[in-house]
């Protein structure tokens, strides 16, 4: 069945006449249900242009997406309304637009965009029959355009209603800043940045602090944790995450508050003491060396109490090395 109709068609020819090079985008399929419709959008869009080329790869999303660039996907097939906004996002991204970013953001919203130095998830809901929909889109994508710390992921709320209901969004169009604050219906791109902006660190999701952590910022989240004087709650979820790369990176931070503040480490102590019990052998392990590292007098007290509990020999080596470390740290 053809998705696009004349006025499509039409679109797509004006753009191939203004395009001089060819753009190129990623198809990243997951293995939904919804996959076959976004290899078909695919195929049939590169049939009408010879312009854009759409190279599809298997990704470990949980959504089928067009990967404009690295901090920019579409969980969404941009027919009828939306088609135009996307074909302007190709362009604003090759600079092949007359409307460059530099005239469609104005110089306020571009120094604040400068000072962005963390990554920022931006989740637009869109549907195809919404008539305000391509206009938040046009005012978030040159956002994500311009700084690269703004990762912003478009899903049409109706192909995929089962991530709209887990996050809540009864309408459309409704942007998403981090799981903190919601826009519905139309948004103000400087209230966007500057709502970023003022965020507090320590609010900060599990998965911005692991997106930092991910491009070796470690330093960056143990100085807000510093700063503030307290241990952030998504921190703590790194460090007792299920995956060891990410722990390992959280243990990276733990070492540093350490070594820096150890008043502030310490605050660490009863948090993991708590977790310990309900945690694998793994996590256990990683607990016993992150309160090795950030402990008191009264942890190494703890781990001794505990040592006569443990039965796994890794375990049981771990607590040692925390005592000998806890004590060599008080010498």
């Amino acid at each position: 069945m053809p998705l696009f109709n004349s006025q499509s068609k039409a679109l797509i020819q004006n753009w191939d006449k203004s395009t001089e090079n060819q753009v190129r985008i990623k198809l990243i399929t997951s293995g939904h249900e919804e996959d076959h419709q976004f290899i078909n959008f695919a195929n049939q869009l590169m049939d009408i242009t010879s312009k854009l080329a759409i190279e599809s790869e298997k990704g470990e999303t949980n959504l089928p997406n067009f990967r404009v660039q690295k901090n920019i996907i579409y969980s969404a097939l941009p027919l009828e309304k939306e088609f135009e906004p996307f074909l302007e996002a190709l362009s604003l991204l090759k600079g092949m637009h007359s409307k460059t970013l530099e005239t469609t953001l104005s110089k306020s919203i571009r120094q604040t965009l400068e000072k962005i130095d963390i990554p920022v998830r931006l989740k637009l809901y869109i549907a195809l029959q919404c008539p305000h929909c391509p206009n938040v889109v046009r005012t978030v994508i040159p956002l994500a355009l311009a700084c690269k710390n703004i990762h912003l992921h478009i899903i049409d709320g109706s192909l995929f209603p089962e991530i709209a209901q887990k996050d809540a969004v009864m309408s459309a169009p409704c942007l998403l800043l981090e799981d903190d604050f919601r826009w519905t219906g139309s948004v103000d791109a400087q209230e966007i940045v500057s709502m970023i902006i003022s965020r507090d660190p320590s609010k900060l999701s599990i998965q911005t602090l692991k997106n930092i952590l991910e491009q070796g910022d470690a330093s960056w989240i143990a100085q807000q944790m510093i700063e503030k004087g307290k241990i952030f709650d998504a921190f703590i979820k790194l460090l007792l995450h299920d995956t060891w790369s990410v722990r390992l990176g959280a243990m990276v931070v733990v070492e540093e508050i350490a070594e820096t503040d150890p008043m502030t480490a310490t605050l660490l102590s009863p948090i993991l003491i708590k977790e310990f019990d309900k945690k694998d052998i793994t996590i256990q392990g990683d607990i016993l060396y992150a309160l090795g590292e950030a402990g008191t007098q009264e942890t190494k007290e703890w781990i001794n109490s505990k040592l006569g509990e443990l039965e796994h020999q890794d375990l049981i080596d771990a607590a040692k090395e925390a005592i000998e470390t806890l004590e060599s740290e008080n010498e």
